[in-house]
């Protein structure tokens, strides 16, 4: 590399480096392909994801979910009139994940049904980090790995964007993951955009109100207590509300049958 080549290089990641460091409110998108039933693994999905950054938090949610909110919300001013419900986005990540980077805490807020519950946890991801390299888009990354909740994980991050944030849950490497996927390739976040002051203060899943309405568990009982919803869903369904035809019933019973592969492989 020519000397005049590598001093516009260190100027573009110092540049970079404060852009990113001075910005209050960002957010980052992340694609997330994943495949729902370990029996099936040619049928893979897609939704996409944001990350906001603000002030030291993360918040890390589904696109959809956010969308479908929103829609709620203006149902709800609207009173409901002339609006066809199916019309609303689906998704099967309604959760909510923020970070503060201060404690190295993370928050875990989840929705099932008519349920809402929440943990804490501060995990050690315990990154190795490897020399290998490689360009992804316009950004030079470097390779890490690490063991969480019962996957393997190959993280590919870039230092020209001084921000210790990823996508879910990850965190701790010396920059910006831009791209994650688990060894067996059923989990990968890659990101797709990039965009600053856009955290939706508009939105109700970032209130308050709304993370309180949670009740607060440990980790192990979260996942006891979801174990039991999934395992008695219809029943649940049906005390929620919702009335179900023999047919929905058979039909529900074979799709939750593929919901078998959860990024977190945790063994109670």
């Amino acid at each position: 590399m020519s000397s005049y080549k590598y001093k516009y290089l260190l100027v573009f990641l110092f540049v970079s480096s404060v852009f990113f460091s001075q910005q209050k409110k960002y957010s980052f998108g992340y694609r997330l392909k994943y495949v729902p039933d370990s029996t099936d693994t040619l049928n893979s999905k897609i939704e996409d994801f944001t990350l906001f950054v603000e002030n030291g938090k993360s918040y890390f949610v589904s696109d959809n979910f956010l969308k479908r909110d929103s829609i709620l919300n203006s149902i709800q001013k609207k009173q409901g009139i002339g609006f066809n419900f199916a019309n609303t986005p689906n998704t099967r990540f309604r959760s909510v994940v923020i970070k503060d980077s201060g404690i190295k805490n993370i928050s875990f807020y989840d929705n099932i049904l008519k349920y809402y519950f929440s943990y804490q946890e501060t995990p050690n991801f315990n990154w190795k980090l490897i020399s290998e390299k490689k360009k992804i888009g316009d950004y030079s990354c470097s390779k890490a790995e690490t063991v969480y909740a019962g996957r393997t994980w190959i993280a590919w991050y870039t230092t020209e964007i001084s921000i210790n944030e990823g996508p879910y849950k990850f965190n701790g490497l010396p920059g910006l993951i831009i791209q994650i996927s688990d060894t067996k390739d059923d989990y990968n976040f890659e990101l797709i955009s990039i965009k600053k002051g856009n955290f939706p203060n508009d939105n109700t899943v970032f209130s308050e109100n709304y993370l309180k309405k949670h009740k607060q568990l440990t980790k192990e009982e979260y996942l006891k207590v979801i174990k039991n919803i999934n395992e008695n869903i219809i029943n649940e369904a049906s005390m929620s509300g919702l009335t179900i035809s023999p047919e929905s019933v058979e039909r529900a019973k074979a799709n939750f049958n593929k919901r078998n592969n959860p990024i977190e492989l945790n063994k109670l």
